[in-house]
Protein backbone atom coordinates (compact mmCIF):
# COMPACT_ATOMS: atom_id res chain seq x y z
CA UNK A 1 0.00 0.00 0.00
CA UNK A 2 1.17 3.23 -0.99
CA UNK A 3 1.64 6.49 1.18
CA UNK A 4 -0.95 8.88 -1.13
CA UNK A 5 -2.67 11.84 -0.67
CA UNK A 6 -5.20 14.24 -2.61
CA UNK A 7 -4.45 17.91 -2.75
CA UNK A 8 -6.92 20.46 -4.54
CA UNK A 9 -7.22 24.43 -4.70
CA UNK A 10 -9.50 26.72 -6.48
CA UNK A 11 -6.55 28.69 -7.96
CA UNK A 12 -6.85 32.73 -8.19
CA UNK A 13 -9.41 32.99 -11.23
CA UNK A 14 -11.99 30.45 -10.98
CA UNK A 15 -14.58 30.92 -8.28
CA UNK A 16 -15.46 27.52 -7.78
CA UNK A 17 -13.60 23.91 -8.03
CA UNK A 18 -14.64 21.81 -10.22
CA UNK A 19 -11.77 19.40 -9.88
CA UNK A 20 -12.74 16.18 -7.56
CA UNK A 21 -10.74 12.85 -6.46
CA UNK A 22 -9.59 10.69 -3.92
CA UNK A 23 -7.64 7.64 -2.56
CA UNK A 24 -10.05 4.57 -2.42
CA UNK A 25 -9.70 1.11 -0.81
CA UNK A 26 -11.49 -2.38 -2.07
CA UNK A 27 -12.30 -5.00 0.57
CA UNK A 28 -8.73 -6.12 0.27
CA UNK A 29 -6.85 -2.95 0.46
CA UNK A 30 -5.70 -2.56 -2.69
CA UNK A 31 -5.43 1.09 -4.10
CA UNK A 32 -7.52 2.92 -6.52
CA UNK A 33 -6.22 6.58 -7.73
CA UNK A 34 -8.84 9.09 -9.09
CA UNK A 35 -8.12 12.42 -10.02
CA UNK A 36 -11.14 13.95 -12.67
CA UNK A 37 -11.31 17.72 -14.13
CA UNK A 38 -14.81 18.62 -14.41
CA UNK A 39 -15.60 21.52 -17.27
CA UNK A 40 -18.82 23.03 -18.46
CA UNK A 41 -18.48 26.17 -16.35
CA UNK A 42 -21.84 27.61 -15.25
CA UNK A 43 -23.21 24.29 -16.71
CA UNK A 44 -22.02 22.32 -13.35
CA UNK A 45 -18.64 20.87 -14.24
CA UNK A 46 -17.99 20.48 -10.91
CA UNK A 47 -21.44 18.08 -10.95
CA UNK A 48 -19.69 15.88 -13.13
CA UNK A 49 -16.29 15.16 -11.82
CA UNK A 50 -17.65 14.48 -8.44
CA UNK A 51 -20.12 12.27 -10.32
CA UNK A 52 -17.51 9.99 -11.74
CA UNK A 53 -15.34 10.25 -8.48
CA UNK A 54 -17.86 8.73 -6.33
CA UNK A 55 -19.02 6.17 -8.95
CA UNK A 56 -15.49 4.95 -9.09
CA UNK A 57 -15.01 5.04 -5.09
CA UNK A 58 -18.51 3.35 -4.83
CA UNK A 59 -18.02 0.51 -7.36
CA UNK A 60 -14.37 -0.02 -6.23
CA UNK A 61 -15.09 -0.23 -2.79
CA UNK A 62 -17.68 -3.13 -3.18
CA UNK A 63 -14.79 -5.17 -4.62
CA UNK A 64 -12.94 -8.08 -3.11
CA UNK A 65 -9.59 -8.82 -4.84
CA UNK A 66 -8.78 -7.53 -8.09
CA UNK A 67 -6.11 -9.71 -10.03
CA UNK A 68 -3.21 -7.53 -11.90
CA UNK A 69 -4.87 -9.76 -15.51
CA UNK A 70 -8.30 -8.35 -14.31
CA UNK A 71 -7.38 -4.75 -13.60
CA UNK A 72 -7.52 -3.47 -17.50
CA UNK A 73 -11.05 -4.95 -18.19
CA UNK A 74 -12.35 -3.58 -14.84
CA UNK A 75 -11.02 -0.09 -15.19
CA UNK A 76 -12.75 -0.14 -18.96
CA UNK A 77 -16.01 -1.85 -18.25
CA UNK A 78 -16.38 0.16 -15.05
CA UNK A 79 -15.55 3.93 -17.14
CA UNK A 80 -17.41 3.06 -20.08
CA UNK A 81 -20.61 2.53 -17.93
CA UNK A 82 -19.83 5.42 -15.62
CA UNK A 83 -20.13 7.50 -18.67
CA UNK A 84 -23.18 6.26 -20.09
CA UNK A 85 -25.26 6.88 -16.35
CA UNK A 86 -23.41 10.62 -16.55
CA UNK A 87 -24.51 10.62 -20.53
CA UNK A 88 -28.22 10.01 -19.27
CA UNK A 89 -28.12 12.54 -16.41
CA UNK A 90 -27.44 15.14 -19.00
CA UNK A 91 -29.66 13.82 -21.16
CA UNK A 92 -32.55 14.18 -18.47
CA UNK A 93 -31.47 17.49 -16.51
CA UNK A 94 -31.20 19.95 -19.51
CA UNK A 95 -28.97 22.43 -16.86
CA UNK A 96 -26.53 20.37 -17.26
CA UNK A 97 -26.22 20.03 -20.85
CA UNK A 98 -22.53 20.54 -21.92
CA UNK A 99 -21.39 19.55 -18.70
CA UNK A 100 -18.19 16.93 -18.78
CA UNK A 101 -15.44 15.91 -17.15
CA UNK A 102 -11.33 14.32 -17.51
CA UNK A 103 -10.70 11.83 -15.59
CA UNK A 104 -7.15 9.66 -15.14
CA UNK A 105 -7.36 6.70 -12.18
CA UNK A 106 -4.51 3.97 -11.19
CA UNK A 107 -5.24 0.98 -9.94
CA UNK A 108 -2.19 0.26 -7.45
CA UNK A 109 -0.34 -3.25 -7.20
CA UNK A 110 3.05 -4.55 -5.93
CA UNK A 111 5.18 -3.27 -8.63
CA UNK A 112 3.10 -1.74 -11.32
CA UNK A 113 -0.08 0.51 -11.91
CA UNK A 114 -2.85 -0.10 -14.34
CA UNK A 115 -3.74 3.74 -15.74
CA UNK A 116 -6.41 5.07 -17.64
CA UNK A 117 -7.02 7.86 -18.86
CA UNK A 118 -9.99 10.18 -21.09
CA UNK A 119 -8.83 13.26 -21.17
CA UNK A 120 -5.76 15.72 -20.65
CA UNK A 121 -5.35 14.96 -17.01
CA UNK A 122 -2.35 13.10 -16.79
CA UNK A 123 -0.81 10.73 -15.27
CA UNK A 124 3.47 10.48 -14.16
CA UNK A 125 6.02 8.59 -12.93
CA UNK A 126 9.30 10.17 -10.90
CA UNK A 127 12.42 9.54 -10.08
CA UNK A 128 15.24 12.04 -9.56
CA UNK A 129 16.71 11.05 -13.10
CA UNK A 130 13.61 11.57 -15.36
CA UNK A 131 9.89 12.17 -15.19
CA UNK A 132 7.81 10.36 -17.56
CA UNK A 133 3.69 10.93 -18.87
CA UNK A 134 2.58 7.34 -18.68
CA UNK A 135 -0.83 9.06 -20.17
CA UNK A 136 -1.17 11.06 -23.40
CA UNK A 137 -3.66 13.14 -23.54
CA UNK A 138 -7.01 13.40 -25.76
CA UNK A 139 -6.90 16.89 -26.90
CA UNK A 140 -5.89 19.10 -30.42
CA UNK A 141 -2.35 19.93 -29.30
CA UNK A 142 -1.43 16.57 -28.97
CA UNK A 143 -2.89 15.38 -32.34
CA UNK A 144 -1.20 18.30 -33.75
CA UNK A 145 2.10 16.64 -31.82
CA UNK A 146 1.45 12.79 -32.88
CA UNK A 147 1.24 14.20 -36.32
CA UNK A 148 4.58 16.00 -36.81
CA UNK A 149 3.03 19.87 -36.92
CA UNK A 150 4.09 21.37 -33.77
CA UNK A 151 6.64 19.88 -31.34
CA UNK A 152 5.86 19.84 -27.24
CA UNK A 153 7.30 22.83 -26.68
CA UNK A 154 5.55 24.65 -29.02
CA UNK A 155 1.92 23.01 -27.85
CA UNK A 156 3.20 24.67 -24.58
CA UNK A 157 2.19 27.95 -25.62
CA UNK A 158 0.02 26.95 -28.19
CA UNK A 159 -3.62 29.02 -28.25
CA UNK A 160 -5.59 26.18 -28.90
CA UNK A 161 -3.85 24.10 -26.12
CA UNK A 162 -7.53 24.05 -24.00
CA UNK A 163 -9.30 21.98 -26.90
CA UNK A 164 -9.62 18.84 -25.33
CA UNK A 165 -10.51 16.06 -27.81
CA UNK A 166 -12.53 13.19 -25.66
CA UNK A 167 -14.30 13.79 -21.96
CA UNK A 168 -16.52 11.65 -20.07
CA UNK A 169 -20.67 12.77 -20.23
CA UNK A 170 -20.63 14.49 -23.82
CA UNK A 171 -20.95 11.17 -25.61
CA UNK A 172 -23.10 8.11 -24.65
CA UNK A 173 -20.14 6.04 -25.93
CA UNK A 174 -16.49 6.62 -24.77
CA UNK A 175 -13.47 4.12 -24.01
CA UNK A 176 -10.28 5.06 -22.41
CA UNK A 177 -6.68 4.47 -22.77
CA UNK A 178 -4.75 1.89 -20.46
CA UNK A 179 -1.48 1.99 -19.75
CA UNK A 180 0.38 -0.67 -17.78
CA UNK A 181 4.14 0.54 -16.06
CA UNK A 182 6.31 -0.97 -13.82
CA UNK A 183 6.85 1.27 -10.75
CA UNK A 184 9.56 -0.30 -9.13
CA UNK A 185 12.54 2.22 -10.06
CA UNK A 186 10.42 5.63 -9.63
CA UNK A 187 10.16 7.60 -6.18
CA UNK A 188 6.54 9.03 -7.11
CA UNK A 189 3.31 8.51 -8.86
CA UNK A 190 1.53 11.87 -9.86
CA UNK A 191 -1.97 12.32 -11.19
CA UNK A 192 -2.68 15.76 -11.57
CA UNK A 193 -5.15 17.89 -13.47
CA UNK A 194 -3.98 21.00 -16.73
CA UNK A 195 -3.81 23.41 -14.06
CA UNK A 196 -0.41 22.42 -13.13
CA UNK A 197 1.03 21.30 -16.31
CA UNK A 198 -0.56 23.97 -18.43
CA UNK A 199 1.34 26.50 -16.32
CA UNK A 200 4.38 24.27 -15.04
CA UNK A 201 6.83 22.05 -16.86
CA UNK A 202 7.60 18.84 -16.48
CA UNK A 203 11.34 19.32 -15.46
CA UNK A 204 10.16 21.68 -12.68
CA UNK A 205 7.77 19.32 -11.28
CA UNK A 206 10.71 16.37 -11.40
CA UNK A 207 13.42 19.36 -9.43
CA UNK A 208 10.59 20.09 -7.06
CA UNK A 209 10.02 16.18 -6.05
CA UNK A 210 13.90 15.94 -6.10
CA UNK A 211 13.96 18.11 -2.69
CA UNK A 212 13.61 16.39 0.59
CA UNK A 213 10.24 16.96 1.86
CA UNK A 214 7.61 14.73 3.53
CA UNK A 215 4.51 14.14 0.93
CA UNK A 216 2.17 16.51 2.16
CA UNK A 217 4.99 19.40 1.97
CA UNK A 218 5.51 18.29 -1.89
CA UNK A 219 2.05 18.66 -2.86
CA UNK A 220 1.48 22.00 -1.13
CA UNK A 221 4.74 22.70 -3.25
CA UNK A 222 3.39 21.73 -6.34
CA UNK A 223 0.05 23.70 -6.03
CA UNK A 224 2.41 26.29 -5.12
CA UNK A 225 4.08 26.51 -7.96
CA UNK A 226 1.23 26.57 -10.12
CA UNK A 227 -0.47 29.27 -8.48
CA UNK A 228 3.40 31.10 -8.99
CA UNK A 229 3.39 30.21 -12.50
CA UNK A 230 -0.06 32.51 -12.37
CA UNK A 231 -1.97 29.05 -13.10
CA UNK A 232 -5.19 30.37 -14.39
CA UNK A 233 -7.36 27.09 -13.07
CA UNK A 234 -8.33 24.83 -10.61
CA UNK A 235 -4.98 22.94 -9.50
CA UNK A 236 -5.27 19.34 -8.45
CA UNK A 237 -2.53 16.91 -7.55
CA UNK A 238 -2.83 13.01 -6.55
CA UNK A 239 0.72 12.44 -5.40
CA UNK A 240 1.76 8.79 -4.02
CA UNK A 241 5.36 7.68 -2.65
CA UNK A 242 6.86 4.27 -3.70
CA UNK A 243 9.09 2.53 -1.36
CA UNK A 244 10.85 1.27 -4.76
CA UNK A 245 14.05 -0.18 -5.79
CA UNK A 246 17.50 2.02 -5.80
CA UNK A 247 16.86 4.39 -8.20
Amino acid sequence: MLNAQFFTDTGQHRKKNEDAGGIFYNQTNQQLFVLCDGMGGHKAGEIASQFVTYELQKRFEEENFIEFEQAETWLRFNLKEINRELFEYVQDNSEYRGMGTTCVCALVFDKKIVVANIGDSRAYVINSREIEQVTHDHSFVNHLIMIGQITEEEAFTHPQRNIITKVMGTDKRVSPDIFTKRISYYNYILLNSDGLTDYVRDNRIKEALNETLTLEEHGDQLIQLALHHKSKDNISVLLASIEGDSV
